[in-house]
């Protein structure tokens, strides 16, 4: 008699803890998708970083300056020459981006204090993406950077 007690008793605890975990989070269904039906949280927007770096175009002037509030505005054209996977499609093209009131981080390199011609550049933000397999957003997502280095441009004679 009490083996049986003692088996009914852990068959009971087993099925206990078998169950916990299909319920254990909020809005769960037990498929591991957090109560979405059909799609993967992969589906769900989420941030990439974009980082790129080129030269600031020689033939449109960078308009870039730098707020009362410590945001910036205008526009800067950068050759972009190396990027990132989320930004491979800048690679090999000039990019203008555009900043209104901007919160940027814009480090000047060797004694620079403006954007020219020539400068060497490198964009860091981060861009809204969502899995390969997912359905893509009725707009494109554009990138949001929050941090740019500039470096002088290569002098001539430094390769002497």
């Amino acid at each position: 008699m009490k083996l049986n007690i003692k088996i009914g008793t852990i068959a009971a605890v087993g099925a206990l803890i078998a169950a916990v975990p299909a319920t254990a989070h909020p809005g769960g269904n037990g498929n591991g998708n957090g109560g979405q039906s059909g799609q993967s949280h992969k589906c769900q927007s989420h941030n990439r970083a974009y980082v790129e770096s080129g030269t600031v175009d020689s033939t449109t002037a960078a308009t870039m300056v730098q707020n009362s509030d410590g945001t910036w505005t205008g526009t800067l054209t950068v050759d972009v020459t190396r990027t990132n996977h989320a930004a491979k499609a800048d690679r090999g093209q000039t990019v203008t981006y555009t900043f209104t009131s901007a919160q940027l981080d814009v480090r000047f390199d060797g004694g620079e204090t403006t954007f020219a011609a020539g400068d060497q550049v490198k964009l860091i933000g981060k861009i809204a993406a969502v899995g390969k397999n997912c359905p893509a957003p009725t707009t494109p997502a554009a990138p949001v950077f929050k941090r740019i280095v500039v470096h002088p441009a290569a002098s001539a004679d430094a390769s002497d």
